[in-house]
């Protein structure tokens, strides 16, 4: 299935990729909007964008009390925002740390109905979209990883 994979390499830090999120879904430039959300390691300088890997199973599926989270025949998972209750348990459930809530409402990368903006404008080319098996690994072991690669210390 198609999914954003991260070349984390590639990132600059720039946070560009959170911003164009946030005002493509909420019309308004705020990280706390975004689907995708840039996790830092500062004494490294490497930073990670981390957002919805389309999980099959979705543990946010199976545990959202009011069914407000599906997965639709593409395999992308869609928030149904009628029906959520912004109860947070979706956030709790995800392992990749993936869905926010901006108060009323859980916040999960949709592939913007297949054209993500944010890979479309990632200055660096770190967002890749296209066809790809489901990718496991945590910020942490990216980061770890590149540390090994690069020769950097700790």
């Amino acid at each position: 299935m198609k999914r954003i994979t991260v070349d984390a390499a590639q990132c600059s830090g720039c946070r560009y990729c959170e911003m164009v999120c946030s005002y493509r879904h909420e019309g308004k430039f705020s990280p706390t909007l975004s689907r995708v959300s840039v996790i830092r390691d500062d004494r490294f300088g490497m930073d990670y964008p981390v957002l919805c890997r389309q999980c099959q199973p979705c543990h946010a599926i199976d545990g959202c009390p009011s069914g407000a989270i599906a997965q639709s025949g593409d395999g992308t998972v869609r928030v149904d925002y009628e029906a959520c209750t912004g109860c947070g348990v979706c956030v709790g459930a995800c392992p990749y740390d993936a869905i926010k809530l901006d108060g009323s409402k859980a916040l999960i990368c949709d592939h913007c109905g297949g054209d993500p903006t944010c890979v479309r404008k990632c200055p660096t080319k770190a967002l890749i979209y296209g066809e790809s098996e489901f990718v496991s690994e945590h910020p942490e072991e990216v980061f770890q990883d590149l540390r090994r690669r690069w020769g950097i210390g700790v």
